[in-house]
């Protein structure tokens, strides 16, 4: 699977994540055929800010996940496809709970992140390769990632590389999609890897620090003591102290009205948008290289979904 390399990074390198398909449908092929499961699996986005998944999103992941499939079929190992998943903790608004009635029905999502965690355990392929002799599972990864992480390289914005074979059932599927499998690399890899320095860049932003301690100050007066929404978000989801599904709304619901009434939540999203707009003109070239494989991989994509059952 793809690999970050360990030197020449950066501090801003170290903590983004590069969140695309590419390495998210390689990170999940390792989690279903028996690696470490991630239950924190984004979706799919765009370059200036994450959003709900689209029907084009769906029509590439099924189509990569077809010739997934079909590739490991064809060196003897059995793959079943899995939906793109849409749970509404992945796409909730990052910087501040604003969102009420998802508050009032999900409070932060511990609940999401169980059913997300048992949907892993009953994952058929971690089944499968868990089944599998030791010398085959060595195969069935060789078979979907190639022997080594080496074959492409792509330097991340703010520094640091991220590397990944170029042989493989993962490297051949998004090659068939997207044909230049190097060019799709490095641009879904660079334009992936801004998410996090866009929220960097906003947390670090002098508006939205403001707003940040009128927020502190209100969750106080409601009897919470957090420094941040993340401090809260994990109180809430920990897993050694589970705060039950009563308090943890609670929470949530403080969290929402003291977002709106500190101006937190508005404040953020312009902020927000004003780096993504910045970060697009900056990596203009990786954006529109990105979006361009896009556009040409759809048609291809309708081509494969047509040529047979789905799974």
């Amino acid at each position: 699977m793809p690999r970050r390399s360990s030197a020449h990074r950066s501090p801003l390198a170290m903590t983004a994540a590069v969140t695309g398909a590419t390495i998210a449908l390689a990170a999940t092929l390792l989690a279903g055929l028996g690696g470490p499961a991630s239950d924190e699996r984004p979706p799919p986005v765009r370059a200036g800010s994450p959003g709900p998944v689209t029907e084009e999103d769906r029509l590439l992941h099924d189509a990569e996940q077809r010739l997934l499939r079909d590739c490991m079929r064809r060196h003897g190992f059995t793959y079943r496809v899995f939906p793109l998943d849409e749970d509404t903790e992945a796409t909730a608004f990052v910087y501040v709970l604003d969102d009420a009635d998802r508050a009032r029905r999900h409070g932060y999502g511990s609940e999401l992140r169980r059913q997300r965690k048992a949907r892993t355990a009953s994952d058929p392929n971690r089944a499968y390769f868990a089944a599998l002799p030791a010398d085959r599972k060595a195969e069935a990864l060789a078979a979907a990632n190639g022997t080594s992480p080496d074959g492409l390289t792509v330097t991340l914005p703010g520094g640091g590389t991220v590397q990944r074979s170029d042989h493989g059932c993962v490297a051949e599927a998004q090659r068939g999609l997207f044909g230049d499998l190097g060019a799709w690399f490095r641009a879904s890899t660079r334009v992936d890897a801004l998410i996090q320095i866009r929220r960097s860049r906003v947390t670090a932003d002098a508006g939205y620090r403001e707003r940040l301690g009128v927020w502190r100050d209100c969750m106080r007066r409601a009897g919470y003591a957090f420094a941040t929404p993340a401090d809260a978000r994990a109180a809430a989801l920990s897993p050694v102290q589970p705060l039950g599904k009563d308090r943890e709304v609670a929470l949530a619901l403080a969290e929402v009205r003291c977002a709106g009434d500190s101006g937190l939540a508005r404040t953020a999203r312009d902020i927000d948008a004003h780096h993504g707009r910045v970060l697009d003109r900056e990596y203009r070239a990786d954006v529109e290289a990105r979006e361009r494989l896009r556009s040409a991989a759809l048609p291809r994509a309708r081509r494969i979904l047509g040529g047979g059952p789905r799974d």
